[in-house]
C-alpha cells in the first residue's frame, strides 16, 4: 500500500452475523471467541452458529491487490449491491477473511468449508463470476494463507465463549 494510505480498504462500519451452521460438525452446540495477537476479539462463533465479526475489522476484500501509484490494482470486489450499497463481493470477502486468519487456532471447519462459505455468499449476493472467484480460492487460497500465516509470525487465540442457556454470551464473558 502506499505510504499514505491506510492500512485496509475496508473496515467493518458495523458487528456484521452470518450462520454457518450447516458447515459446522454435528453436534456443534458450543461457542468460541478468535482473538489476534493483541487480545482484541476478531471473531464469534455462537452455539447456534451464527459467526460474529464485530465493527472495526478491516481488510483488503478480493485479494490479491497491491498499489500502483495510489491506484489499487488487483481482483475487483464487484458493483454495489442494490441491498447493502456495498461491492457485492464485500460480505463474502470479509467472512473468508477472518475465518481463513484462524484456521489454524481451532476453527472448527476446514479451508474447504470455508471457500464453500465465501461461494454461498457471492451467491446470496448475486455476484456473476462467483465461481471463477471460488476456483481462484480453491487453487491458490491455501499459498496465500501460508504466506500471510508466515507474514503475521500468529495464528491468533481461542477461547470458549461464556453462555447464557439461550446460547448468547454471557454478561460475564469477556469482550
Amino acid at each position: 500500500m502506499s505510504r499514505s494510505a491506510a492500512a485496509w480498504i475496508f473496515e467493518l462500519e458495523a458487528d456484521y452475523t452470518y450462520n454457518i451452521r450447516a458447515h459446522l460438525p454435528a453436534g456443534w452446540h458450543t461457542g468460541y471467541a478468535f482473538k489476534e495477537k493483541g487480545g482484541r476479539r476478531l471473531l464469534e462463533i455462537r452455539p447456534n452458529g451464527d459467526a460474529r465479526v464485530p465493527a472495526g475489522y478491516g481488510w483488503d476484500g478480493c485479494t490479491p491487490k497491491f498499489v500502483i501509484w495510489d491506484i489499487v490494482c488487483g481482483a475487483p470486489d464487484g458493483i454495489p449491491n442494490p441491498h447493502t450499497r456495498k461491492p457485492k463481493a464485500y460480505y463474502a470477502s470479509l467472512l473468508h477473511d477472518v475465518l481463513y486468519q484462524f484456521l489454524d487456532c481451532g476453527l472448527p471447519l476446514t479451508r474447504a468449508q470455508v471457500d464453500r462459505i465465501f461461494l454461498e455468499l457471492l451467491a446470496r449476493d448475486d455476484f456473476a463470476p462467483r465461481w471463477l472467484y471460488y476456483a481462484l480460492v480453491r487453487i491458490f487460497g491455501g499459498a496465500f494463507r501460508l504466506f500471510t500465516r508466515w507474514q503475521r509470525g500468529h495464528n491468533g487465540s481461542c477461547e470458549m465463549l461464556t453462555t447464557t442457556p439461550a446460547g448468547e454470551p454471557a454478561a460475564g464473558a469477556p469482550p
